[in-house]
């Protein structure tokens, strides 16, 4: 009977040492993912589908080249909405009176404070705001969850 109770112990056992290993292997494996950069395409991902679902405006695409960044705009909200500015961190205050109706889709380009940088290199525009008026309200503000996140070209 001792051996029916070892061999429950041995399978317990393994199971424990199985379960550390698996721990230790994930913990590798995300430090490595943070070190070399493989978390960098999440970030730019996860901008890309923050801004795709954006409201009252979505940026369904940029571009930055040399020191311009043209965004692709659609109007989700049900009025006509009219864009005054946009602004960010890294690119200075542009000013608009672009109108957009409800669905309207538009690209407006933005002048970068600094070049964007080679072909390929990864660029990221923080606390990107627009600024737009509906109706007789002036100066509302969509201010980004994720910064705008790409590729120079």
């Amino acid at each position: 009977m001792m051996i029916k109770g070892l061999k429950g112990q041995v399978s317990t056992e393994y199971l424990i040492i199985l379960a550390v290993v698996l721990v230790i292997a994930l913990v590798v494996v995300l430090l490595v993912s943070q070190s070399t950069g493989l978390g960098q395409g999440s970030l730019e991902t996860q901008s890309k589908a923050s801004w795709a679902g954006a409201t009252p405006f979505s940026i369904s695409s940029q571009k930055a080249s040399g020191t311009s960044l043209q965004v692709s705009m659609t109007n989700m909200g049900l009025d006509k909405l009219t864009v005054t500015s946009i602004s960010g961190n890294s690119f200075t205050t542009t000013a608009f009176t672009q109108d957009f109706a409800s669905g309207q889709n538009q690209v407006l380009s933005v002048t970068l404070a600094a070049t964007c940088g080679a072909v390929g290199t990864q660029y990221q525009y923080d606390n990107v705001t627009i600024t737009y008026t509906q109706g007789a309200l002036a100066g509302l503000k969509q201010v980004g969850a994720k910064p705008l996140v790409g590729r120079c070209a």
